[in-house]
Formats: structure tokens, sequence, C-alpha cells
């Protein structure tokens, strides 16, 4: 568990979510898309929930480490604490992007969108108002006994940052959004907004801050690749 001094420290560079158009080329994506496509299997992870992820550490590519390089140019100098491709058939569930090291200068969390299968609609990332700032954790308020890969399960939202006592999502907002969500796992939640997941952009935002993606499988999409990226402030 942090200290309130630590969580202070890091409300201090807390800001809204955003996204930096045209990042990336579409050469690079399509440079990108291809270079986890043909990697190796065996440096993969098939994790147990679905995604599959690649280490960028297991990678020595100019493209990727010019990526990088941009982004320190834009939000600051930082540290990465992990860096990998993922490919999902299913949308994430609502988690934060934190780490167990906990740091106290733990920072940004950035996601690169590469590539939408089965359908080229741009689904969205959205974001909840609510910060938790005790590890990486997924958030299943009033449930039991759900496994994850990394992070750990949150069934009683007591320490999660500006909560409220009832819902206040609207159904109409569930429905266009979270409909890969039990509605009980938004109790307590309110909605901040959405970016697009859209290839060539990047999308920054707090690692601990909550967040989802949109149930993209009602837009015929069929999984989606892309990168994150989380950090910590260099010291």
């Amino acid at each position: 568990m942090r200290t309130k001094d630590q969580i202070n420290n890091i409300k201090k560079t807390i800001s809204d979510p955003y996204v930096i158009e045209d990042f990336i080329t579409s050469a690079d994506v399509a440079y990108l898309t291809k270079l986890f496509e043909k990697h190796p299997d065996v440096d993969k992870t098939y994790k147990n929930t679905g995604p599959i992820t690649l280490d960028l550490h297991c990678i020595d590519d100019i493209v990727v480490s010019k990526l990088i390089n941009n982004l320190q140019n834009l939000i600051g100098p930082f540290e990465i604490t992990a860096a990998f491709f993922f490919k999902t058939s299913y949308p994430h569930i609502i988690h934060n992007d934190d780490t167990f090291e906990l740091p106290n200068s733990v920072f940004k969390a950035i996601t690169i969108p590469l590539k939408t299968y089965g359908s080229d609609r741009v689904p969205d990332l959205c974001f909840f108002d609510q910060f938790y700032f005790h590890g990486p954790a997924k958030f299943f308020n009033g449930d039991s006994n759900i496994p994850t890969h990394y992070n750990k399960q949150i069934y009683n939202y007591i320490e999660v940052d500006g909560v409220s006592d009832n819902m206040l999502i609207d159904e109409s907002t569930r429905i266009r959004y979270f409909t890969h969500l039990k509605s009980k796992w938004l109790t307590g939640l309110t909605m901040w907004g959405s970016l697009k997941w859209k290839p060539t952009s990047a999308l920054i935002f707090d690692s601990v801050r909550l967040h989802c993606a949109s149930d993209f499988r009602k837009l015929n999409i069929q999984s989606k690749l892309g990168i994150s990226i989380f950090t910590k402030i260099k010291s």
C-alpha cells in the first residue's frame, strides 16, 4: 500500500487523458504490425485471460526506439516500467496500469493502436473519474473468485479514490460502451469520457486512472493489436 505522502506526490502529475494524432505514420503502423505478427511465438506470452503479449525489450528495432524517443520529447523524461505489444479478441475490463513495485513516481501510460481485425471501424478507450493507487488491479465490485493473469482483484471499491455511493453511469452509456461488463462492476464509478482507439495515434493517460475498452465486438471487430507503455518519472 502506498502512503498518503506518496499518493499526494503522484497526484501532482495527474491530468486528463488526451490523444496525440498522427503520432506515428501509416508506414510505421504497417511495419510494427508485421514485426509482431512475424515474431516467433516462443517469445510471446499467451495469457489465461486471453491477450497475447510480446515484450518490447525482446526487440532491438530502430522504429521502436524512435517511437519511445518521440514520447520522451512530448511528455517529458520518463523511465519505462513495462512495454509490450498486445493482441486481444476480448475487450479489456476495468483496470489500472500500475506496477507491484509501487514506485513513488508512477507516471503515464501510453497506448498506441496499430490494427483492428475484421472491421476498420474505430472503437474507444474509456476512462473513469476514479483512481487506484495501490498496485495493478482489475475491478469486479460485488463479485468474487475471478482469475486474472497479473493484476490483483478488487471486489470492494472502498479503497478506490473518488468512488461514489451510487452508480451514476446511465443505461444508455452502459449499452453504448460497456456490454462486456457486469453492471455491478460499474457501481460507484463515473465516466470521464472516451478517446478513439485509432491507428497512428497515441493515447496518454495516468497509469493509476481506472479505464477499460469499449465493447469493440459490437463493431464487428474480431481482435485488435496495439502497444502499451507504462512509465515512471525519471529520477
